[in-house]
């Protein structure tokens, strides 16, 4: 009988120190990310949340940032019958447009998304909202958990996922996988399980906005 309880505490030092290990591996890895996304001078995000019924909209925004204040917002629904909606925005050099009904670009001053350039200097407020935090959160947290996952290549970039949970502790916060570049530490990708959506990120110091042919 003492054997197995000792086996079994073994067993369960062992698997804490696994849990361990990787949430500190992981702690690792999401502040590289951090310190990669604060430098980043432009980026593209396309988010694409998945309809919970046949009968729910499929939505996809797409934004690119090019640093210090120029961005390009795309906005896009689809219904279940393939009834395609959507508008654009585009900001440079200091002036904005928006692409009316007929295909051309109007200038309106009141569409203007004064979240955008706020960015630059930080990144992309969904990585601030997921990593910056999970940096915070995770070691103040006795049920925080980040799981080493597998290497998946996205568009020709190698990533490594991670998957970060905060446990039950107050406040929740929404779990989520990140998979980061492993060779720049910029997040490509981040899903959430539900409700479901993928942020696949791109064009990082690589992303240019200019203002429409008119």
């Amino acid at each position: 009988m003492k054997t197995v309880l000792a086996i079994a505490a073994v067993i369960v030092v062992l698997a804490l120190f696994y849990f361990r290990f990787q949430s500190e591996s992981g702690l690792v890895a999401l502040e590289r990310c951090k310190a990669s996304v604060s430098e980043a001078q432009s980026w593209t995000v396309e988010t694409t949340s998945q309809p919970e019924s046949p009968n729910y909209v499929t939505l996809t925004n797409r934004t690119k940032v090019s640093c210090p204040d120029s961005y390009e917002s795309l906005f896009r629904s689809r219904t279940p019958d393939n009834v395609l909606k959507q508008q654009s925005t585009i900001h440079a050099h200091g002036v904005t447009y928006v692409e009316n009904g007929d295909g051309q670009w109007d200038e309106n001053a009141r569409a203007f998304n004064p979240q955008i350039p706020t960015e630059c200097g930080k990144g992309p407020l969904l990585v601030q909202q997921t990593v910056f935090n999970a940096v915070i959160e995770i070691p103040r947290r006795r049920a925080g958990t980040i799981t080493k996952g597998q290497l998946e290549t996205l568009d020709g970039v190698k990533c490594r996922e991670w998957s970060v949970d905060y446990g039950n502790e107050w406040p929740q916060m929404r779990a989520f996988t990140i998979c980061i570049d492993t060779k720049t530490h910029l997040p490509r990708r981040i899903t959430f399980p539900y409700p479901e959506s993928t942020d696949d990120f791109t064009g990082w110091n690589n992303t240019a906005v200019e203002a429409p042919s008119r």
